[in-house]
């Protein structure tokens, strides 16, 4: 993990914690097996690395004293001005550019995609970052083909992750890529994390998005996810915001990014998830629970919007 002044900790720490864990738990279940990772935190040179948060975190090694080459490195992100600076470092970029060539696997977490960039490491490939970062990634790379709303991408052995926790993600997916999907299921479970969040899933919770809205429509997404049960239907809905149906779908539209059909569904997707990570509930009762009318349709929309049924979504918390 290269790191620098000014990266955010959980960067740097998520990721390797998923990759340490995954060594522990193999050697729990073939004892006197050899550690699948070994782990080690570069910089530009030896001195105690300030984190954004303040704490101090003492690297293992210079960059210029590497002399195995790693399987993967990865790159975290920074906050203010830390990641302009080590963009600005010359040296530093080149040293990744050089690097990358020689190890199977490169990687960022959060804004770290934006190293890569300046390195020419995303060139042509897909890539996302934070959702903050991503209209920079967008206009001063214009070679990156940017996927705005993923958790993570993967573009042939070139990683890059949307922020923070979902460096734990990516982590997660690397360990199921280089080690079989039941050993990424257990340290899931250890770490008390969703099995699989997919890549393609979105960044951005709807009421999240929600918080960013015009009065009118703020009060009405707040309303919605409190009576997931009721009608939800666009004259429903349109009746109540005082709107012809065609004026409420327009500016719904332009307020949501969504119809309100799609909205609608992903809120009551949001809605049954933790039901079905954390409670026994009966399938069926979840889907009246969240206004899906019927187990049938709570399935059909879960396999549309997250490539899972309900069953399969709650299974893979439950090996």
């Amino acid at each position: 993990m290269l790191a620098y002044a000014g990266a955010q900790s959980l960067d740097i720490t998520g990721p390797l914690e998923v990759f340490a864990l995954a060594s522990r738990q193999a050697q729990e279940d073939a004892p006197c097996s050899e550690p699948l990772y070994r782990l080690q935190v570069l910089s530009v040179d030896m001195q105690p690395i300030v984190l954004a948060s303040g704490m101090r975190l003492l690297p293992d090694m210079a960059c210029g004293d590497m002399t195995q080459v790693p399987d993967t490195l990865l790159v975290c992100g920074g906050m203010g001005d830390a990641l302009d600076i080590a963009r600005a470092d010359a040296t530093l970029v080149h040293w990744l550019r050089t690097a990358s060539m020689q190890v199977r696997r490169v990687a960022s977490v959060c804004s770290g995609a934006l190293l890569l960039a300046e390195a020419g490491l995303l060139d042509d490939r897909e890539a996302t970052t934070h959702w903050s970062d991503l209209r920079e990634l967008r206009q001063r790379y214009p070679r990156v083909r940017v996927q705005p709303d993923a958790i993570y991408t993967r573009d042939g052995e070139v990683w890059t992750s949307a922020g923070i926790t979902t460096g734990m993600d990516m982590a997660l997916a690397m360990v199921a890529a280089d080690h079989g999907q039941a050993l990424a299921l257990k340290v899931a479970k250890r770490m008390v994390m969703a099995s699989k969040r997919s890549g393609g899933q979105s960044q951005f919770s709807r009421q999240l998005q929600a918080l960013d809205l015009p009065d009118q429509f703020a009060q009405l997404a707040r309303w919605i996810p409190d009576n997931l049960c009721l009608d939800l239907s666009v004259g429903q809905l349109a009746q109540r915001m005082h709107m012809s149906p065609r004026q409420f779908c327009r500016r719904f539209m332009a307020a949501f990014s969504a119809t309100p059909q799609k909205y609608v569904e992903q809120l009551r997707v949001e809605a049954a998830k933790p039901l079905l990570e954390s409670s026994r509930k009966d399938i069926k009762r979840i889907a009246d629970e969240c206004g899906f009318g019927s187990a049938d349709t709570m399935r059909r929309t879960f396999v549309r919007l997250l490539g899972v049924s309900p069953a399969a979504y709650r299974a893979r918390l439950s090996r």
